[in-house]
């Protein structure tokens, strides 16, 4: 045998060229004899969806055949045996549809290649997708370390009654990612009181009363994150961190359809009229990434809540939340009666996850009772009423509290009124003395409203209104010399028309595009016209121009006086008006509001302001002061509001009732280094949130 050298400074090549080869052969050894696996979403204690092909999808050693099979007794004592078989590709993926199924078991679900995997306790019946942001995800149960979250209303007695054996829950774990993944975090338990304790109150509600009417295992799959707009779940938006680590890997587990329960960050980012394009983009994208039809998709209408004086957006709100129900298969609860107006996150979760069920009840399981509570349909002038016609009106019109119906409200060429409402048959007649041609109409257009207008089977109507939002007006509505007022629109697509002489604007009247400059007293009346012809009510504003005018014989103007001190050491915080009183100010004068800009500052200096509030209507008035670094205001001589510290702006607010006269105001204000912000505003009885209108002495 001929012998042949290897030069030594090959060996080590050669020998690392072996090393590679045999990890290659080892490598493909194991990928020949890879374990068989699936995602996660399949496990012991799981729910399949009945009546449709079930996809079921896994992984293994590429070319490996695949077996997969459910057996067992079912419903009524009828045994099951079903199998398919798959082959998988070359990336080791595989994917294959169980036949159509009948609700029942427990069953077992065998899944073997090269090794054996095998769930137990496999249910068929119904399976929904339940997701949104917080208050889907609001648990039953209080949850230690999440004090917002204090378990939904009567948590207690609802965890004792929790163990529901054909009720079974899959939370998916949060999971943010850039891209789609292929498994999630999560496993199918068994309803208990332990694991529902952490589990979607909105859901388990839901579930159970499909359980309790349908008498057929469910499954729900909870994937909700609080906090997050709508475009982190939809797929094609370029910000879905949520949808690929949650949504993504449980597609195309089998669903009979969805419920969605989010908004508020979107309502409080602006997206109001625009919210609808984006919830049609998500259910649009959930149909067609599933794959399974257009399944069934119901969605919760956000609970009326305190905005302080920001009254009418989120009806704007609630209005894009409707114009889901112009997409196919969907539906909305609604919440005005079962919401907290001081809580964002509403206890009664079991009458939200209730009413979703009524909506797959009476929908997707034909069953013959109310889902939705009255919707407008039409309304009819009727010389001096408006006759309103509504949809789903489940037997009939009613008084929810048998008091007078409320939250209606018309207008005509004027502001919207509130209206005189009776119920005729499955109508409502609205009326009111101070509008005798009625051609608008809304019902609940507020952010805190909670009608009493319900149908027989007890669901409240949902809110509405005819035409467009009025123009907001801003401007100072009493002035010394000139005010600048500014009209905006809050809808897109229209044209603002005003009249300064107290006429009802037309379309003809003259087109807003610049601020407008007024020398006397005005009274502005303006309405926005919007592009598909639709009008808005009228909003009126009348700006004062106001002349000197006595007071315990001193001669007042309107504005405020201020002192400017300077002290050759900086304040570290508000310093008390006794010790300003020591100081000779730099420079003192009057000013026509509460400004900064009238001084020639320095850092670390002090102002104080003085002025008369003029009150005219005795009650409670609420004062609100925005400052950096500090302020504090006192009405007669009583502190008010104190916002002291050094911070960025932060605007805080204190009550005081007043009697009518000539209510002395003081604001002490400092800053101490940086920027520097003041804004005072109050509000009151008839008078919605602005700047104060101060006199002073001549």
């Amino acid at each position: 045998m001929e012998t042949k050298s290897i030069p030594k400074d090959s060996r080590g090549a050669c020998h690392l060229t072996f090393v590679l080869t045999a990890l290659s052969v080892l490598f493909l050894v194991e990928t020949l004899r890879a374990d068989v696996r699936l995602p996660r979403i399949f496990s012991n204690h799981m729910v399949l969806q009945r009546g449709r092909k079930l996809p079921v999808w896994g992984w293994g050693a590429a070319g490996e055949s695949v077996t997969i099979r459910l057996e067992g007794r079912g419903r009524k004592g009828k045994d099951l045996d079903v199998e398919v078989q798959v082959t998988t590709a070359a990336d080791g993926r595989w994917r294959t549809k169980l036949p159509k199924l009948e609700a029942g078991g427990p069953y077992v679900l065998k899944v073997t290649g090269n090794n054996t995997v095998t769930f137990e306790d496999v249910l068929v019946g119904e399976v929904w997708l339940c997701s949104g942001q917080s208050n889907m995800e609001v648990p039953v149960g209080m949850q230690s370390g999440l004090g917002w979250w204090k378990g939904v209303l009567n948590y207690k007695k609802e965890l004792k009654s929790a163990k529901i054996p054909k009720l079974r829950l899959f939370k998916v774990a949060h999971t943010w990612q850039r891209g789609p993944i292929d498994d999630v975090n999560g496993t199918w338990t068994r309803s208990t009181s332990k694991t529902v304790a952490g589990f979607s109150g909105t859901a388990f509600f839901f579930g159970r009363k499909l359980v309790q009417e349908l008498d057929v295992p469910v499954g729900l799959i909870t994937a909700a994150v609080g906090g997050m707009p709508i475009e982190q779940f939809s797929p094609n938006t370029g910000q879905a961190f949520w949808y690929n680590g949650m949504i993504a890997p449980v597609i195309p587990y089998g669903i009979r359809g969805a419920t969605w329960y989010q908004g508020e960050t979107n309502f409080w980012a602006g997206d109001r009229s625009n919210y609808f394009e984006k919830q049609k983009r998500l259910i649009d994208d959930w149909r067609r990434n599933w794959g399974q039809g257009e399944f069934p998709f119901y969605l919760v209408q956000l609970a009326p809540l305190d905005y302080g004086d920001d009254l009418y957006s989120l009806p704007t709100f609630w209005e894009a939340q409707a114009k889901t129900l112009s997409v196919k298969n969907t539906g909305i609860v609604a919440t005005m009666d079962i919401g907290d107006v001081k809580d964002v996150h509403p206890r009664n979760k079991r009458g939200v996850g209730e009413r979703l069920a009524l909506w797959a009840l009476a929908k997707d399981y034909q069953r013959d009772i109310a889902c939705s509570g009255p919707k407008f349909k039409k309304f009819e002038v009727e010389g001096d009423k408006l006759r309103v016609f509504f949809e789903d009106v489940g037997g009939g019109l009613k008084s929810r509290n048998r008091k007078p119906l409320d939250s209606f409200e018309i207008a005509g060429d004027g502001e919207f009124q509130s209206a005189k409402a009776e119920i005729d048959g499955n109508t409502v007649v609205l009326s009111s003395d101070e509008v005798t041609k009625p051609s608008l109409v809304r019902f609940a257009w507020h952010c805190m409203a909670n009608p009493n207008l319900v149908n027989k089977a007890g669901l409240p109507a949902y809110p509405f209104r005819t035409g467009s939002n009025p123009p907001k007006v801003s401007g100072k509505r009493l002035f010394a010399e000139t005010s600048t007022i500014t009209l905006a629109s809050q809808d897109k697509g229209g044209q603002i028309r005003y009249t300064l002489d107290g006429s009802a604007p037309e379309e003809s009247s003259r087109l807003y595009s610049a601020p407008i400059a007024i020398r006397e007293t005005t009274t502005v009346r303006t309405r926005f016209y919007r592009d598909d012809g639709v009008h808005s009510s009228v909003t009126s504003a009348k700006f004062t121009k106001a002349e000197p005018r006595k007071h315990r014989g001193k001669t007042l103007v309107l504005g405020v006086r201020y002192s400017y001190y300077e002290y050759d050491k900086p304040w570290s915080k508000l310093p008390k008006p006794s010790r300003l009183a020591r100081l000779k100010p730099v420079e003192t004068g009057r000013t026509n509001d509460f400004a900064l800009g009238v001084q020639n500052r320095n850092d670390s200096f002090a102002l104080m302001f003085t002025g008369y509030l003029d009150v005219q209507t005795q009650g409670k008035y609420t004062f609100e002061v925005t400052s950096d670094d500090g302020a504090r205001l006192f009405v007669d001589g009583k502190l008010v509001v104190d916002n002291d510290g050094i911070h960025p702006p932060v605007a805080k607010t204190g009550e005081v009732k007043l009697r009518t006269g000539m209510r002395k105001i003081n604001v002490l204000y400092f800053e101490g280094g940086g920027t520097e912000a003041l804004s005072v505003k109050y509000q009151g009885p008839s008078i919605s949130k602005q700047e104060i209108p101060c006199w002073c002495e001549q």
